[in-house]
Order: structure tokens, then sequence, then C-alpha cells
């Protein structure tokens, strides 16, 4: 089983060597690294530079990550394409657990659980994060975590044209509701470990908002496509994550080397959806 890991970025520099080197650090290695630049002005490309020869580096000049990450999978040569973010960071076994997930054929798209690795009492958030995605659970999802991802390539194929393409929903929850729609199996991979970054909620809490209401907003787009109380279970969700926003800021900020600028300040990540950001 041939897998190709597709790495869409905007402004990495600071994440994505620890990103790659965690990628080609796997214990059975994959097939191809695929690395997406949607427009970067930092310094990713001299960090890209460094991997020449062992990643595809594709520009992708349309802004936002829809985009991106289109570009990537389809470009990808491999059975099963893996998709992950700058601030990623696989476990040793990852490509091992992808294989034993897609050993089964009915899986078409798979996602694993995130340890966050840049916060204050990273167990208990860890904890709380993980007991929301077994809330989200059951035999077959109907979203995904672009953070940590798999997708058959011919699911990839097959879901395409349907996609959304507009900057108003979460690319990787409208992928897992097409999917969703269309009958194909979604699992929850426990073997696919992954850390990621926390840095969203360094923002300040209207950018934060606008990010975490986003996801009731794409079940909102696809009535009667995904589950019938999907919408309520991101509306309850989206509503729990907004009220632990001073919480999960100040477990953020303590884990920084400058706690106190980083809780006046609001440099955190922006939604890379939206042109600009």
């Amino acid at each position: 089983m041939l897998i190709s890991v597709v790495v869409p970025v905007y402004n990495e520099e600071q994440f994505l060597r620890a990103c790659l080197d965690a990628v080609f650090g796997q214990d059975e290695p994959v097939h191809e690294v695929i690395v997406v630049d949607n427009g970067s002005t930092d310094g990713t490309l001299a960090v890209l530079g460094e991997y020449a020869g062992r990643v595809t580096l594709l520009h992708e000049p349309r802004q936002g990550v829809q985009h991106a990450r289109n570009t990537g999978l389809g470009a990808a040569g491999g059975d099963v394409i893996g998709r992950i973010d700058g601030d990623t960071r696989l476990s040793p076994g990852w490509s091992r657990a992808v294989r034993e997930t897609f050993a089964d054929p009915v899986v078409q798209a798979a996602t694993g659980p995130v340890a966050y690795y840049d916060v204050a009492l990273a167990r208990l958030i860890d904890g709380g994060d993980a007991l929301f995605r077994r809330v989200w659970g059951g035999d077959s999802l109907d979203w995904l975590l672009g953070a940590n991802m798999a997708i058959r390539a011919t699911a990839w194929r097959r879901v395409r044209p349907a996609l959304c393409a507009d900057a108003d929903v979460h690319e990787d929850i409208d992928l897992g509701i097409h999917l969703h729609g269309e009958g194909s199996a979604t699992v929850f991979a426990a073997g696919m470990r992954a850390g990621t970054s926390a840095r969203r909620i360094a923002n300040r809490f209207g950018d934060y908002r606008a990010y975490v209401l986003m996801t009731e907003q794409t079940y909102r787009r696809h009535p009667g496509r995904p589950r019938p109380h999907a919408y309520a279970r991101a509306w309850l969700t989206g509503r729990v994550q907004l009220l632990l926003f001073p919480s999960l800021r100040l477990a953020y900020a303590l884990a920084q080397p400058r706690p106190w600028a980083t809780l006046r300040g609001g440099g955190g990540r922006k939604n890379p959806m939206r042109p600009g950001r």
C-alpha cells in the first residue's frame, strides 16, 4: 500500500521543519511527500529548500487551504493519501496505523487523535478533546480532522467534484460530510496519532469565535446530507469551546516564552481559508 502525504502550507516557517522531520521519521516510510505552498511570504520556501529532492513542492496561487488541498491530493500517486497541516507532528507509527486501518477494504477515509504540544495542562486538554471526538464518533463519521487524516485515492477522485470551494466552510468537515453522504465509511483510527499546535487559541475572541462557528455553518450548508443530529452536535460543541476560551487561552499562554505578551496580543493563526489570512 503506497501512502502519499500532502501538506498545504501558508507561512509555516516556524513549524514546518518539525512537521517534515516527523513525516520522514516514520517507522514505515511513506511513498511521497507533497507540500503545496499557498503564497507564503515568510521563510517557508527557504525551509523547503532544505528538503530538496525529498519533497515535491507545488504552488497554488488561489488563496485558501481548500484550493491547496485539492492541488496536493490531485497530484498524489499513492493508494492512500494522508493530509496534514504544517504544524502537525506525526507519531512514528502513523504510517503503519494507516496501512492497518486501510487494510479493511470497506474503509474509505480515516482520521486520528491529536495531542496539543504547546499548552499547559496538556493531558487535561487532550483528554477533553478526545472525549468530544468520541462523542462525535460512531460506525462511520460525517467529519474529518485536517490536521490528521487519510483518504483512499479512489474515494478522493469520486467525491472531489462535489466538494464546496468557498471560504465559508471548514474544508475538512465538508469533505467528511460528502463522503458520509455518498455512503463511504469514514472511521476514527486510534493508532493514527499526531501532535498539533493550539495556536488558534492565541487569537482574540472575535477571530476565534468566527473560526469555531464555521463548524455549524458547514453542517447548515448541507441539509439532509450528514446525520440528523449533526447540526445540534456542532452547535453544542461550539458553545462549549467558546465558554472555555479564557481558560484555553491562558493554558496556551503559560506554555509560551512570553506568557503575558501572548495574552495581550492577537497573533494566533487566523482562518487560512480566507484570502490574506
